[in-house]
């Protein structure tokens, strides 16, 4: 199978959509497909970095994506699609669903659209909604691929489209998340964490839609005893000034151990994942139409055994099952402290739970996306074997440390 994926964002730059292109044509090309990626380069020389991937990429002078930006794609598309028979073209994101739409008169390939969530808010306005329209973006030819029931569903709605042409194929966790990391005590040792402390960790860029002001107020609320035991890192860049000021201002006056660690690499965060006990992402609706169409950073800290306190927001359910891999509550102060609560003092739960997320983060490979998307044959990578010493690792690694440590 010869697949074109266009995307607006790649490595360098970070977030959810370039992750999801480069996993995606990595589990593709795994899978026996030759993948071409037109990404944009950013001003930036990236062939080194371009030739350590499995498949071509092949870039575009450009930036993050801006209305301006869409007769070049237009003509990109148109190009690229002639030069080549393939059998897939695939706009990984909503910058190229009107250039691959455009550029199906060159082509008899299955043309495939991603919905990722916010951008089917974003394109409601009567100009975007019109240029959708006059494209016949959403014709018959096209296939909508969500990235999960509540995108699914919320693409139906906006668009009324009918269900049955929209696939929901959930998102999938890189093997990285999966291998091997620092010793638990090593790593807590490094970051100064006594054995006895209870440490929640959070993974997300500090804006108002992620809730860290929600997360900070539920832990001021528990009992002082639990409250002073508890550490909690936060770690990902600064979102919107005033809410960071503010969020680090309510930090500093309570007795709970908040730390924020800014960016850090995934190497390190997978190691901090090791060494924690629980994941907490505090989820608030958000009226500016962003929002969370899945929830990939709770997969990752589910593969390395860490169930979840989340918020039912958006596609959240989808990564985190409740009460099989997580706890899943309302997006409320009082619900998030019961569940950190609940998580804090009960340790069989929580080794229950980390068993859970395990298995259900190793069921969501990207090869298994990949598969789902395309229509490729899956390979058994992931064996039922290999699944089942992830989890002996998971929950050994969740039980109390038996070695004395000094005090």
């Amino acid at each position: 199978m010869n697949i074109l994926l266009l995307t607006s964002e790649f490595a360098p730059a970070t977030g959810g959509i370039g992750t999801y292109s480069r996993e995606i044509a990595s589990a593709a090309t795994d899978l026996g497909a030759d993948v071409t990626v037109i990404a944009p380069d950013y001003a930036q020389d990236t062939a080194t970095a371009d030739r350590a991937l499995p498949f071509e990429v092949r870039r575009f002078r450009g930036g993050l994506h801006s209305m301006r930006d869409l007769p070049c794609k237009i003509l990109l598309a148109r190009s690229r699609v002639r030069m080549e028979r393939y059998d897939v073209i695939h706009a990984a994101d909503w910058p190229f669903f009107i250039p691959v739409a455009l550029s199906r008169g060159l082509t008899q390939a299955r043309l495939l659209m991603t919905v990722h969530g916010t951008e089917i808010n974003e394109t409601q306005t009567p100009l975007k909604r019109l240029a959708i329209r006059s494209a016949g973006v959403f014709g018959a030819r096209t296939e909508i691929v969500a990235n999960s029931g509540y995108t699914r569903e919320l693409f139906r709605e906006r668009f009324a489209v009918d269900a049955q042409r929209i696939n929901a194929v959930q998102l999938g966790v890189s093997e990285f998340w999966f291998g091997q990391r620092n010793g638990r005590a090593a790593t807590r040792a490094a970051y100064g964490l006594a054995p006895d402390r209870l440490v929640v960790v959070t993974v997300a860029r500090i804006t108002r839609r992620k809730g860290h002001l929600v997360t900070l107020a539920a832990l001021s609320t528990l009992s002082g005893e639990l409250r002073r035991r508890i550490t909690w890192l936060v770690i990902g860049p600064d979102g919107e000034p005033d809410y960071v000021d503010e969020l680090r201002r309510l930090a500093a006056t309570t007795d709970c151990d908040v730390r924020f660690l800014g960016s850090l690499p995934d190497e390190q965060i997978r190691d901090i994942y090791g060494a924690a006990d629980f994941f907490c992402l505090s989820g608030v609706p958000d009226g500016s139409g962003r929002v969370e169409g899945f929830g990939l950073v709770y997969l990752e800290a589910a593969a390395t055994g860490l169930p979840s306190v989340a918020t039912a927001i958006g596609g959240v359910p989808d990564a985190v099952l409740a009460d099989e891999t997580g706890l899943l509550v309302p997006p409320s102060v009082e619900a998030v402290a019961r569940a950190i609560a609940e998580l804090a003092e009960d340790t069989d739960a929580r080794s229950l739970l980390a068993a859970g997320a395990s298995a259900h983060a190793a069921a969501l490979s990207w090869e298994r996306c990949a598969a789902e998307t395309y229509g490729l044959s899956r390979s058994a990578k992931r064996s039922v074997e290999n699944i089942s010493d992830g989890l002996a690792v998971a929950v050994k690694a969740r039980q109390p440390d038996p070695t004395p440590h000094p005090a």
